[in-house]
C-alpha cells in the first residue's frame, strides 16, 4: 500500500505515520510538508491512500499556514487527476475548520477525521478507513483449475502451498514457486461459463505476468494417451456453431498461445531432464495402470485442443469434435476460456498456456481410476514451468 501525507506538523505526522505501519507493515509513506510539493506528488503518481490537513504552508521555507481546503479538491478531484478515484482522509485538529467543509467533502469521498494529541479516539475511525482503502493483492502468477482435486494435487509437490481462503470473492490457494508468488483458483462451478468469468476476475484482481491451468482432459485417439500431459498450442470451443437440419455446423475461432512462451515451453519440455523430473516420485496403485502397461508412461506434447460446454461420453460426439482439427489432441471444458479471457485482458504482455493430463478418450468407458495421478503429472509440469521461467 503507498500512502501520501500532507502534514507539516512533525508530531502529528509521526502519530499517523505509526499508525498506519503498526496496521499495515509494508505500507509505503510518502510525506509533502508542504502544499506545493503535495500538487507534485499527487500530479504525478497513483496512491492507494491520501491523508491530508487543511492548513499547511504553501511552500518551502515558509511557516505561515494557509487554509488550502479548495486547493485539495481542485488537485485530486480534478478528472485528470492520477488520483481522482483514490480514497482521502483529511485529519485536522482544527474543527470549526472541519464543520466548514464537512458536506462539500463528504459528496466528493473525502471523510474527515477530528484530530488530538492528547487522545487516541481518532486511531479507530483512521484504520477502518485504511482496511476499506487497502488494494487488491498482486500476484506474480494465477494457477486455475476447474475441480478442486485438480489444485490438491499441488500439495502433493515440494513447494508452498497455502490453505483454502477466499480472496476477493475468488476461492484460492497461495502458492510459491522460487520467488514468485502465486494462488490457485478454482471457480464455483467447471465449465466454459464459470472458468471464463473467474479468470476474467482473476486477471483483473491480481494483475498476474501469467495465468495458467491445471489438470484432467480427454485425449483424442492416436494422438494422445492416458497420462500423456497436453499443452494447448492452440485453443477453440468445438461446440460453437449452428444446428441446421443437416446437422451441427461448427464455427472455430482459435486462440493461440503467444508465441514467445509458445517457443520457450516448446524448448523446456524437449531437455532431457524435464520429463525424467516429472516422472520422478510418482507411484502408481495397482488400478491406476493402463491396459497392458506395467510402468508410469507419458508424452508431453504441444498440440491444438477445443473447449466445450458438456462433459463427452459418446463416440458420435466425438468423431464430430475431431473433424474440427486433423491434429486435434485433446479436448475438455475450460481453456478455451482461459485463453479467450487473457487474449481480451488490458494487459497485452499477459503470458498463459494450459497443461492437462489425460484420463480417457471420450468415449462410453470412462473411469476415476486415472484421475489422481493424472492430476499430479499436470500440476507438476505447470510448476516445472513456471520454475523454468514461462
Amino acid at each position: 500500500m503507498i500512502v501520501l501525507i500532507l502534514e507539516d506538523d512533525d508530531t502529528k505526522y509521526s502519530h499517523i505515520k505509526a499508525t498506519l505501519l503498526g496496521d499495515i507493515s509494508d505500507c509505503i509513506i510518502r510525506r509533502s510538508e508542504y502544499f506545493s510539493k503535495f500538487v507534485i506528488e499527487s500530479s504525478k503518481d497513483k496512491f492507494d491512500l491520501i491523508v491530508t490537513d487543511f492548513l499547511v504552508p504553501m511552500h518551502k521555507d515558509t511557516t505561515e499556514l494557509y487554509e488550502v481546503t479548495q486547493d485539495i479538491i481542485g488537485t485530486i478531484r480534478d478528472i485528470e487527476s492520477p488520483n481522482f478515484s483514490t480514497p482521502v482522509i483529511a485529519i485536522t485538529g482544527f474543527s470549526d475548520v472541519a464543520e466548514q467543509n464537512y458536506e462539500q467533502f463528504n459528496r466528493l469521498d473525502i471523510n474527515i477525521i477530528h484530530y488530538s494529541e492528547d487522545s487516541n479516539d481518532w486511531k479507530d475511525a483512521f484504520l477502518l478507513k485504511i482496511k476499506n482503502s487497502l488494494p487488491p493483492k498482486k500476484y506474480d502468477f494465477v494457477i486455475f483449475c476447474a475441480l478442486e482435486k485438480e489444485a490438491e494435487a499441488f500439495d502433493t509437490l515440494d513447494c508452498t502451498v497455502g490453505q483454502l481462503n477466499c480472496i476477493q470473492g475468488l476461492s484460492c490457494r497461495t502458492i510459491e514457486v522460487n520467488d514468485k508468488k502465486g494462488v490457485i483458483i478454482v471457480p464455483p462451478r467447471m465449465g466454459l461459463v464459470n472458468a471464463a468469468i473467474t479468470c476474467s476476475r482473476a486477471i483483473d484482481t491480481f494483475s498476474p505476468e501469467l495465468i495458467c491451468m491445471s489438470g484432467i482432459c480427454g485425449g483424442i485417439e492416436g494422438k494422445a494417451n492416458i497420462y500423456d500431459v497436453v499443452i494447448s498450442e492452440m485453443c477453440h470451443q468445438h461446440d460453437a456453431g449452428k444446428w441446421t437440419s443437416e446437422g451441427f455446423l461448427p464455427e472455430v475461432y482459435s486462440v493461440q498461445v503467444p508465441h514467445e512462451t509458445h517457443v520457450l515451453i516448446n524448448q523446456l519440455i524437449k531437455e532431457p531432464n524435464f520429463k525424467t523430473n516429472i516422472a520422478s516420485g510418482i507411484i502408481l496403485k495397482r488400478s491406476e495402470f493402463p491396459t497392458d502397461l506395467e510402468e508410469l508412461n507419458f508424452n508431453i506434447i504441444i498440440g491444438p485442443t477445443s473447449s466445450g460446454s458438456s462433459v463427452i461420453a459418446s463416440e458420435e460426439i466425438l468423431e464430430s469434435v475431431k473433424a474440427q482439427h486433423r491434429k486435434h489432441a485433446s479436448f475438455e471444458m475450460e481453456s478455451y476460456a482461459l485463453y479467450e479471457a487473457a487474449r481480451q485482458s488490458s494487459n497485452k504482455n499477459l503470458r498463459y498456456f494450459s497443461a492437462k493430463s489425460v484420463v480417457d478418450n471420450g468415449n462410453e468407458l470412462k473411469s476415476d481410476n486415472f484421475h489422481r495421478i493424472a492430476c499430479i503429472l499436470s500440476a507438476k509440469t505447470v510448476y516445472e514451468l513456471i520454475a523454468s521461467g514461462v
